[in-house]
Order: structure tokens, then sequence, then C-alpha cells
């Protein structure tokens, strides 16, 4: 690996996977491809796959050490993500200044790591580094919705590494099944851990010139139109999800946060619907799957 190259450290990077067979090597390729001159050492964790994304994975590795596969059963992105900051970072890669994450469809660009790095040094009590769509047909609003409102989205981010310390001695977690992982991860940066005191949006970092990509939808394919109706239900349910968190963490603070958002679901008739459009159907369904999964 070229791991020592010109004495730089080689940068940690966590690859979140859940039937990823048909991406993750593009994934991979883009990160050694963002920065050939820097080494890598990328964790891939594949979570509840049903397809072969761990044998391509095993496959990748043998011809670039630097990546490794860690496997775990349960198909929840939160408990990946867990698994990653609790177990897998204090055994194999502790005392990183950065940390980086991406997801498993998603390309980086070229220099996307170094441009995090370099935002994260430059702005003083920034806590996370944020990168922009490069793609997509709605790229444009969803870079101006990150750079204003200072958002962070799980294709690819950075977070510090005195951040995720204090993460790991006050053993924070996601609450399993959370559909909305990279908005608490976002929010908890902005409270820097403390719900009930100022939310501060400049602790991240949005970063025009870190970039990914990814696979847009088709609709001329019959499955992509059955992915895009279970996501419409999924957006639906993270808000609901956000309603019920906020009010949870504002009156309880980060103790409140719960092992599983399905512990929250008894009160997801005090939401609010959104009145807009189609809105109201994935509403009412993302509602009726919530109210089933009350404990």
């Amino acid at each position: 690996m070229n791991a020592g190259v010109r004495g730089k450290t080689v940068r940690a990077v966590m690859v979140l996977a859940h039937n990823e067979a048909s991406h993750i090597v593009r994934c991979l390729d883009s990160i050694y491809r963002a920065e050939p001159e820097r080494g890598f050492e990328v964790f891939v964790v594949a979570n509840g796959c049903t397809d072969s994304t761990e044998e391509v994975v095993l496959t990748y590795a043998k011809e670039q050490p630097g990546v490794n596969l860690i496997q775990l059963g349960i198909a929840d992105k939160c408990n990946a993500w867990n698994v990653y900051i609790h177990d897998v970072i204090p055994r194999r890669i502790p005392g990183r200044s950065v940390y980086f994450f991406m997801t498993g469809d998603a390309q980086a660009y070229p220099k996307a790591f170094s441009h995090l790095e370099r935002a994260l040094d430059l702005r003083s009590g920034a806590l996370a580094a944020a990168a922009v769509p490069f793609s997509g047909r709605t790229m444009h609003y969803d870079r101006a919705m990150i750079q204003s409102k200072h958002g962070l989205v799980a294709n690819l981010y950075a977070l510090k590494g005195n951040f995720i310390a204090r993460l790991q001695e006050q053993n924070i977690r996601l609450p399993l099944g959370l559909e909305g992982d990279d908005g608490l991860i976002g929010a908890l940066v902005k409270w820097d851990l403390e719900p009930r005191k100022d939310w501060v949006e400049s602790r991240i970092v949005s970063c025009g010139d870190a970039g990914f990509t990814f696979e847009s939808l088709s609709w001329r394919r019959w499955l992509d139109w059955k992915q895009y109706w279970r996501r419409r239900i999924r957006y639906a349910r993270r808000r609901y999800e956000v309603q019920l968190l906020r009010t949870r963490l504002k009156t309880q603070g980060i103790a409140g946060l719960p092992a599983s958002v399905s512990d929250l679901y008894g009160g997801v008739d005090t939401c609010r619907v959104k009145w807009a459009g189609l809105e109201p159907l994935f509403c009412w369904l993302a509602k009726r799957e919530m109210r089933r999964r009350v404990p």
C-alpha cells in the first residue's frame, strides 16, 4: 500500500454498504483515483447484504490491501455506523485527526478528501465537513441547500477525530432503525453533543470543492419506480422521526437518545402532516408503518 507516501498519514474511510454489488467497485475505485498519491485504509461495513457485495469487496481487497471488509448480519445503517465508531476505530485506526465517511453507491470526486480536510483545518470551531453533489437532477438545488443550511449528507463527509473521541467516551450511539442517520449526525455536531444548549450552524462547514457523484434513478426502469416509491415513504418517516427525536432530546438531553427509534413511534400521531402534492399519501403510509412497529 502507498500508506507512507511522502510521510503522509493514511486516510481512514468508512464505506457503508447494503446490497451495493453493482456500485461498490466504482465507489472504491473513486477513492483511490481521487488522490493516487495518498494512502487510504478503507473499511467497507457491509450490513445485512443478500447480494454479492461481500464477495466483490473481498476480491477487490486481494488487489488493493488497503480495503477491509467488516461483515454484519443486521441490515441497519445506524448499527453499522455504531460498530465502526465504537469497535473498528478504537481497535484498528485510533487517534486520527479526521475520519471520512461514504456510502457504497457514491463516488468521490478528485481531491474531495483533501478539500474536506482543508476545510476543517481552516474553519475554527468546525467539527464536520460536508461534500456536495456533483450529479443528479436536483444537483444545483441540493448543493445550495447543503451550503446555505450547513447540511450534511451521508454520501460523503468528514468528522474531526476529537469529536469521534467524545462520542466514544460518552458511548453515544445512533438509534437502531433510524432513517435519517446523517440528519442526526449533523444535529449532534451542531449541538456539540449537548442538545439543550446552542445550535451552532458553523460547526459544519460545507465544502463546495469537495464533490461526490451517484447514479440517478431512471424512469425507464420498473425497479427504479419501486425504489422511488419506497424512498418517498422513508423520507416521510424521516421527517416524523426528526420531530419525535427533537422533542425528546430537547427535554432529556443526549441521554434521551433511544436504543431504537421505534421506541418513539408511540407518539407518531402527534406529528404534523405535510400538505403538498402527494405528500399526504406518503405521510399516511409512513405513519401506518410506524404504528405497526410500536413496541
